[in-house]
């Protein structure tokens, strides 16, 4: 069984849990996928043995603190935090969507502590899909979004994963892995008798309603001057009620000085999710170089 530490740091105005999996060689961040937590990243750790390991809930998320309003600028300065206060060097940092997105931000942030980026079906996308998607959401009300409505009265992990895994985009996943999301996801029971998500849907919403907002990453790119592997899957762009398919604009590697494009159209945006054989390969070959 792979020993465990779990605590909260304290970055300023908020705590983020992490879950940290000591062992040896170059440390390993992982950030995960809106709407998730850290534990999502069970089945990849697990094919990493001995590895220095730290995965993190991002703000709102899992059991990390929810102070302020969602703002993308917000979320990638607690990445660039956390690596300070944790003191990590020689960093491989691994992080899916809005995850990817955060890694690449904090990398550029925080260059000296890094070794090597590996963005997995990242939501950075072009300059034109940032305007537009500022303009489709300029009076847009986080509430009105679907996410916001999703069930959110559960009675157990058992009654979660029951109900998503004949569900698309669910159903892509490895069983090992949607267990994992299930188990770790919900508050404890409530004095009604049900459960809650730890990421509240609004604030979920919310993320999903403002990433019109976050494009100043493109302008940090060019800045991210330390190899980076990119894992992208089958462009869809973003599009509103669909999960699956990829946010990554197409020619993002083309804007990063040293990136290894890897594209999968094979798998959907849940890699992590779908193959966490192949994530943990790629981190492996990431230490070993």
């Amino acid at each position: 069984m792979i020993q465990t530490r779990e605590y909260h740091l304290d970055i300023g105005d908020v705590e983020l849990a992490v879950v940290e999996w000591p062992g040896e060689g170059d440390p390993v961040l992982l950030l995960h996928a809106t709407g998730f937590h850290s534990r999502c990243w069970k089945q990849v750790v697990k094919r990493l043995p001995n590895r220095h390991i730290f995965a993190v809930d991002l703000r709102y998320h899992g059991n990390s603190g929810s102070l302020g309003e969602v703002d993308w600028n917000v979320l990638s300065q607690d990445i660039s935090l956390l690596v300070q206060k944790l003191d990590l060097r020689n960093v491989v940092g691994v992080g899916h969507s809005i995850g990817g997105y955060l890694m690449a931000r904090a990398a550029v942030a925080q260059l000296d502590r890094f070794k090597h980026a590996i963005l997995i079906d990242p939501v950075i996308t072009s300059h034109d899909t940032y305007e537009f998607s500022q303009r489709a959401f300029q009076d847009f009300d986080a509430t009105d979004h679907p996410v916001a409505r999703r069930k959110n009265k559960w009675q157990d992990a058992e009654e979660m994963f029951e109900h998503f895994k004949d569900r698309s985009p669910f159903n892509s996943w490895q069983a090992e892995v949607l267990r994992d999301y299930c188990d770790y996801a919900l508050h404890p029971e409530n004095e009604q008798g049900y459960r809650e998500l730890l990421c509240d849907p609004l604030n979920e919403a919310s993320i999903y309603a403002s990433q019109g907002y976050s494009g100043t990453v493109l302008e940090e790119l060019p800045k991210l001057n330390k190899p980076v592997t990119l894992l992208r899957a089958k462009y869809s762009g973003i599009v509103p009620g669909d999960f699956s398919g990829s946010p990554t604009w197409p020619e993002l590697a083309s804007k990063l000085p040293d990136c290894r494009d890897v594209y999968l159209p094979e798998l959907n945006h849940f890699i992590p999710m779908q193959d966490p054989a192949l994530v943990a390969d790629y981190i492996q070959q990431a230490l070993d170089a």
